[in-house]
């Protein structure tokens, strides 16, 4: 009887230790978040984020299917990633965990394994003493949380993060398959009519059908074309056409006509190749098929138009593409960019910046306010970089505004605007429009005039965050051309807060690229290569193989230059100082120029030499300041610019005007010569002034600091060259008076 007594007694015991495991839970539970037991659909709906019929639905699915309730509503398209994370931060004090911010310890994924973990949806953290900290999707669902203590036998400390990041730290840290992973994203898309496009296996076969159909179904007239546009053939060949270059991963796709031939041309990572030969005699079904696509006038072939495609690719994905046409000699030319959101890149961190490159475009576009400029030429990547940072900087309490022309990708949260220039709605009308919209980050598709950039200089000068793009070769020219445009230089330094200038390069095929000898070293450090790396330098070049389509270059990464608008940059912008001279500014305030910047990557093994040269240029060094922008003084009718026995050292050029030399009260000769240097005796000898100048008239001159007379002479022997050549003949033009007044004294001794 004892032994079934103290039984009971452990058993009480033990039951009400669970109790107060359960309850100490219940209440961190409840203390760090406020929300209880309320489910997560509650709570959205609650808050306003979805309506009681969503939610109606979104529970019947999941009595059916299981799903997370989140999940569903996600997969709807009823909440975005981010709207349950900042409902349960903001209103339940929830913290968000993103794992960009993180590394969690790899020694925790062992207390709570994969299998554990993604039935909850939960990720683990960090393990001190006896608790255990997770993140997860529905931190609400105490369930999940309870099941976890008693299977951890930890106290459970609960934090929030997006799905998509939980399953990419499943995929980073756990190391699951391509199938697990992609098992995450499947899901059920509401019916609809229209049927998928599917890739075409044997494009000669249907190349022939249709020139066949041509030949043999109609005559010659336009209702021809428009007829044999929605035929089977002609369909299947265009559904063709684009579903192959999506698969082969190009940019654009180019369809162009000629007299005797009608090509396909693809832009695989920047450079062109042809796909394909198609009959001359298809060619007016094939483009007016595109056209209709587009939703474009078939019968207007005189003009260029614009359009867009949207097209299906199984059941899960569609893709936007960006059509062009051009009346040419021989039929519309159209080039077709392909907009597939689910291969943009907009990691700021993949995109091949240097560190301290990427360093300082953080601190940039950490401000709260300046004009931060992206520049290069058509098709360098301006608008993905662009997309890049205002992804990163999308939140739920910032409210970004864009002028797009056209808009390629649609960004949640972010109020993107066209530009229709047709009915007035220019960039500069969308900015002065944007300015009543209180926005805190504003984007400029292009800065193209000068009231787009007068409202943008003066929006970032008003507190706001201000991106643009520019086409610049580089970030010292983007200066200038601002300044040509119309703004002041003062502006620019007090409104920029950066430039960045880019370019894509084609990556080497990691598969196949090949070491490549016999470089001359004197060449490769004329290319810009340091003397003493030049033994042990490695460069690799491109092969091919089949993983890059016989190109041996495989994708694209970034060149990157960025002038920041420091103090001493801002104060060589305001004085108008020479490109070249802002170049070397700039540089010496940390910019890494675009060649240093593919040099990098030619020694990382990244690129080839060949594709460095090929999109980037050396500079060299600039003169110095003050030979570039020296001091201009203007004087009058006999005003003294050096008095005879003084003893500065300061020399001078005479820009406009004459002036007059006088010794002892006498004038003893003339400069009349714009260019001649003078002043130089006293910076070389160190000696008094010999000899005084007045200005004969008006005149100007440049003046030139005496003690920079050494260095000139070292590092620019050119500007060196001409100043001393001008000397040299004054004091040939000396000698020559000197000879004179001997032969006149001689002559006089005679007599």
């Amino acid at each position: 009887m004892l032994v079934v007594l103290e039984c009971i007694s452990f058993i009480n015991k033990l039951r009400i230790l669970n109790m107060n495991k359960s309850s100490s839970l219940m209440a961190t539970i409840k203390d760090q978040s406020g929300a209880g037991k309320t489910k997560i659909g509650e709570i959205l709906s609650k808050e306003g984020q979805i309506t009681s019929i969503q939610l109606d639905e979104a529970l019947n699915i999941h009595k059916k299917t299981n799903e997370r309730l989140s999940t569903i509503l996600l997969n709807k398209g009823y909440i975005d990633p981010d709207t349950i994370i900042n409902v349960l931060n903001r209103r339940y004090n929830y913290k968000v965990v993103k794992f960009s911010d993180i590394k969690p310890d790899p020694k925790i994924l062992k207390i709570l394994p994969y299998t554990m973990a993604k039935t909850g949806m939960v990720f683990p953290l960090a393990l001190k003493k006896e608790v255990l900290s997770i993140t997860m999707v529905e931190p609400t669902d105490t369930t999940v949380v309870e099941g976890l203590q008693e299977k951890t036998g930890k106290t459970i400390q609960a934090y929030v993060s997006t799905e998509n990041d939980v399953i990419q730290a499943y995929r980073d840290y756990y190391k699951i398959s391509d199938e697990e992973y992609k098992s995450f994203l499947q899901f059920d898309d509401d019916p609809e009519d229209d049927e998928p496009v599917t890739s075409v296996e044997d494009f000669g076969s249907l190349v022939s059908e249709a020139a066949e159909e041509m030949e043999l179904g109609y005559t010659e007239d336009d209702v021809k074309d428009e007829f044999m546009a929605s035929d089977a053939p002609i369909i299947k060949l265009v559904n063709g056409i684009l579903t192959k270059a999506i698969n082969d991963g190009v940019s654009d796709i180019h369809i162009e006509p000629f007299e005797k031939s009608f090509q396909v041309r693809y832009r695989l990572d920047g450079a062109m190749y042809k796909a394909m030969n198609l009959p001359t005699s298809i060619k007016n079904a094939v483009i007016s098929r595109i056209k209709i696509l587009a939703s474009l006038d078939i019968a207007e072939r005189r003009v260029p138009q614009d359009g867009r495609i949207k097209l299906r690719l199984g059941k899960k994905k569609s893709i936007d593409f960006r059509v062009s046409t051009l009346p040419t000699l021989f039929g519309e030319s159209i080039v077709m960019r392909i907009l597939d959101q689910s291969a943009l890149n907009v990691d700021l961190t993949k995109m091949g910046f240097e560190v301290s490159t990427f360093k300082t475009l953080q601190r940039c576009i950490s401000r709260p306010y300046g004009l931060l400029l992206v520049t290069g030429p058509t098709g360098s990547g301006k608008t993905t970089t662009l997309y890049s940072i205002l992804n990163r900087l999308n939140k739920e309490d910032i409210k970004i505004l864009t002028a797009e022309d056209p808009v390629e990708f649609n960004f949640k949260g972010i109020n993107q605007v066209p530009v229709r220039e047709e009915v007035g709605m220019t960039f500069a009308a969308a900015l002065k429009a944007f300015l009543r919209q209180d926005p805190d980050i504003i984007m400029v598709g292009e800065i193209r005039d000068m009231d787009t950039a007068e409202i943008a200089i003066k929006a970032a000068m008003t507190g706001h965050l201000v991106f643009a793009t520019l086409h610049t070769n580089d970030c010292p020219s983007t200066i200038g051309r601002l300044i040509d445009i119309g703004i002041p230089p003062y502006m620019l330094a007090s409104a920029v807060t950066m430039v960045l200038s880019q370019r894509l390069s084609r990556r080497l095929c990691p598969n196949c690229k090949q070491l490549v000898t016999g470089h001359d070293p004197n060449e490769l450090e004329l290319q810009g290569f340091l003397k003493d790396e030049i033994k042990n330098l490695k460069i690799y070049g491109a092969k091919g193989c089949p993983n890059c389509n016989g190109t041996g270059n495989k994708g694209r990464v970034g060149l990157f230059e960025l002038m920041e608008v420091t103090d001493e940059a801002g104060k060589a912008i305001t004085a108008e100082v020479a490109e070249d001279q802002l170049r070397k500014v700039a540089i010496s305030e940390g910019m890494v120029p675009l060649r240093d910047a593919g040099l990098v990557k030619v020694r990382a093994g990244e690129v080839s030499l060949e594709e460095v040269l090929k999109k980037t240029t050396i500079t060299k060094e600039a003169l110095p300041a003050y030979l570039i922008n020296p001091d201009v003084e203007k004087y009058e009718d006999k005003d003294v610019i050096i008095r005879e026995g003084n003893t500065d050292i300061d020399f001078f050029k005479l820009i406009q005007g004459g002036l007059y030399v006088v010794k002892g009260g006498k004038k003893i000769a003339e400069i009349n010569q714009p260019g001649d240097y003078f002043g130089e005796m006293s910076a070389i000898t160190g000696e008094a002034r010999s000899a005084s100048i007045l200005s004969k008239g008006r005149s100007k001159v440049k003046r030139f600091p005496g003690d920079k007379l050494t260095e000139i002479i070292e590092k620019y022997p050119e500007v060196a060259k001409h100043m001393f050549g001008v000397l040299a003949a004054r004091l040939n033009k000396a000698d020559q008076q000197f000879v004179r007044m001997l032969n006149q004294i001689k002559k006089t001794n005679t007599n």
